[in-house]
């Protein structure tokens, strides 16, 4: 496996001195940078051996997919500008987790919102693919939206969607919060991605419990070598950082 860690995308520096194989950064970040400020970043990258080779949050959390609020002008516009900035750095992974932008608007009916959050996806991923860009779906906690909370629903998403570029992320923390069963990653394989952090203050895994290694269990036995991300807290993330991968390269040799 490969270990990443989800961060500001300046501190790439560090996170490469951590030991990090690559840096994940966010989209809905530096997408709305300006061209200045874009371009320092990219000179930082061509100091350091790492890449961004993945990003999180896929869209800004002012902006709705699902609902009367939903433009797709805007939706084009922005991803033209992130996708593009994506390539610059050679980034081929974006997680679309972004839960406030696929809330179910009150009076919604389920279903209908179920639509269009397939609609959009498909756009999405169709936008995607003409730069060589993966998604990967991400189901969060009911306490960050209420659409597509489990890894099953996120599944369903994808296969809704039927794009080869559209794939599944399994995160952690979020299937630790909705007390979901991590058997369930052997019913929603393969995987695209994954994230990893403590059920409990959503903190870096600096310790190899029943609870990190139990996620490291359940993919190996679907053979799942590919990506981990840190996503979570820290009140001293460069040190924590580093510990916390020494925990995770152990388990995933175990």
């Amino acid at each position: 496996m490969r270990f990443g860690l989800c961060t500001d995308i300046r501190n790439v520096k560090e996170v490469q001195e951590a030991g990090f194989d690559y840096i994940e950064g966010k989209l809905n970040q530096f997408a709305l940078w300006t061209e200045e400020e874009f371009c320092q970043v990219v000179e930082l990258f061509k100091q350091c051996s790492i890449k961004m080779e993945t990003c999180s949050l896929l869209l800004p959390k002012s902006m709705a997919v699902i609902g009367d609020k939903y433009s797709e002008k805007e939706l084009r516009e922005y991803l033209d500008v992130a996708f593009a900035r994506m390539d610059t750095l050679g980034c081929k992974l974006v997680v679309f987790g972004s839960g406030k932008s696929r809330m179910v608007p009150e009076g919604m009916r389920w279903q209908d919102a179920f639509v269009e959050l397939v609609n959009v996806t498909r756009l999405i991923g169709e936008i995607a693919a003409q730069h060589g860009i993966c998604i990967a779906i991400e189901p969060l906690n009911r306490a960050e939206t209420n659409m597509i909370c489990s890894l099953c629903e996120g599944a369903a998403l994808q296969a809704m969607v039927g794009l080869d570029n559209v794939g599944l992320l399994a995160d952690a923390y979020h299937m630790r919060r909705e007390e979901e069963d991590m058997t369930r990653i052997l019913r929603c394989s393969p995987l695209m991605h994954t994230h990893i952090a403590t059920k409990e203050g959503r903190l870096y895994p600096l310790e190899a419990t029943e609870e990190v290694k139990e996620f490291f269990s359940v993919l190996a036995d679907v053979g799942y070598d590919g990506t981990m991300s840190i996503e979570g807290k820290s009140d001293d993330w460069k040190v924590d950082s580093i510990k916390a991968l020494e925990v995770m390269r152990a388990c995933a040799k175990n």
